[in-house]
């Protein structure tokens, strides 16, 4: 008796670790990229410049403005791993309230594979705080302990992007809205 309840346990194990393979193998729809608008010339690097610079009113750039912003300078300046088989797509965002969900896209051989995390940004004194909630490889949610393989991936795509988070961390407050940014770069009232 002890033996088949044994197995048993063995089988529920394993068929729960395959389920969960499944899971984190398929890959997460996406928040869609709009085609690049060729009328709108807007550099969102210089426009996040200039409004710190101005320091005027609010200004916000939309969800669809920064996947665009994304799929033009990301993805071309990534490097190729493991000798070309697993190519970097992309990043995009998801914005909702009070949180950020940026889903990274590779393509392994042919076949689309995501990995997602949730940050969240508060303000501490004079600095701003980047905190990692959660995240999901394909559809398998996970803590965040668990996303720390993602870590050089992310840090990647903060290097890529490092002059336009410098330019987004000059501003006053920074709100998370639904598909949307909204920059504050006005000096805060006394």
């Amino acid at each position: 008796m002890k033996h088949r309840l044994l197995q048993t346990f063995r089988l529920l194990i394993i068929s729960a670790l395959a389920g969960a393979v499944w899971v984190a193998h398929r890959p997460e729809t996406l928040p869609r990229t709009p085609a690049a608008n060729n009328a709108k010339g807007d550099d969102m690097l210089d426009m996040l410049r200039q409004s710190a610079i101005k320091r005027a009113s609010l200004m916000e750039i939309t969800e669809a403005e920064i996947n665009r912003h994304l799929a033009a300078n990301v993805s071309s300046k990534m490097a190729a791993m493991f000798g070309g088989w697993i190519k970097f797509e992309g990043a995009r965002v998801d914005l909702e309230p009070e949180s950020a969900r940026v889903f990274l896209v590779w393509n392994l051989k042919g076949q689309i594979r995501t990995a997602s995390v949730d940050l969240a940004i508060s303000r501490e004194g004079e600095n701003f705080h980047v905190e990692l909630l959660r995240g999901a490889y394909g559809h398998l949610r996970m803590p965040r302990g668990m996303m720390r393989p993602l870590y050089p991936a992310l840090e990647a795509v903060a290097d890529t992007l490092q002059p336009e988070i410098r330019a987004l961390f000059q501003m006053t407050k920074i709100t998370i809205a639904k598909d949307k940014l909204v920059l504050d770069p006005r000096f805060p009232s006394a």
